[in-house]
């Protein structure tokens, strides 16, 4: 990585995390949607008999999906708004680069929510998150990671549609049910104590693929 590409790259990524540092606004109800998502289900299964137990892996990962695909598709539009789009594509480096910012602060404002919530998941479904801690963290960042590396493209790719808002989650959520699938059966199994190496090695797969696949397109892209 040269110089230049790693000056344009930190700068894009200050540039996201700091607008959100600054308002708070997409964070904060991400986050407390995410809380009161995580309270439905818990009353649900409590209702209906279910072990909460069961329910505390795909209860998390219910919060990533909407929160996360809300958070993206606003980051998105507050580009959009306020013409950022137009001096990214004046940046003296390759698209896939600013792709890879994008991805980088999607994703840690995604995982810092996660963090935040694992505390609510201990207290309302009595999980034990101290089981397999380094398996938990690796299942929920390469899941987050490949979460944001598809939404990123996508909401690129719908912006300039009519029904962007409605399109952008129906075109995500057929792209982002592996992860979905992966991400709770690694998160299921390292909340039990368990080794999850087979359910974390395809989320390393479908990172390199997104990932490789939002490098080489999001320059033309932007210029669509």
């Amino acid at each position: 990585m040269s110089g230049q590409v790693l000056s344009v790259f930190s700068a894009v990524l200050r540039k996201d995390l700091r607008r959100e540092l600054r308002s708070r606004e997409i964070f904060i109800s991400s986050f407390l949607f995410s809380v009161i998502l995580l309270m439905v289900i818990f009353y649900a299964s409590k209702t209906s008999g279910v072990q909460l137990e069961a329910m505390s892996s795909g209860a998390l990962w219910l919060c990533i999906l909407f929160s996360g695909t809300i958070g993206l598709n606003r980051t998105h539009q507050s580009e959009m708004v306020n013409g950022c789009y137009r001096a990214l594509i004046l940046a003296p480096v390759e698209g896939g680069w600013l792709y890879l910012a994008k991805v980088c602060s999607n994703a840690l404002l995604l995982i810092v929510m996660e963090l935040l919530l694992l505390p609510l998941l201990v207290l309302f479904y009595h999980t034990d998150i101290g089981k397999n801690s380094g398996a938990l963290l690796a299942a929920l960042v390469l899941g987050t990671l490949a979460f944001t590396a598809v939404g990123t493209l996508v909401v690129v790719i719908t912006a300039n549609t009519r029904m962007k808002d409605v399109l952008f989650p129906v075109v995500q959520l057929p792209l982002v049910v592996p992860t979905l699938i992966a991400g709770v059966n690694a998160t299921e199994a390292a909340l039990q104590g368990k080794t999850a190496d087979n359910w974390l090695q395809f989320l390393v797969a479908v990172n390199v693929v997104f990932l490789a696949a939002g490098f080489l397109l999001y320059d033309f892209l932007l210029e669509e």
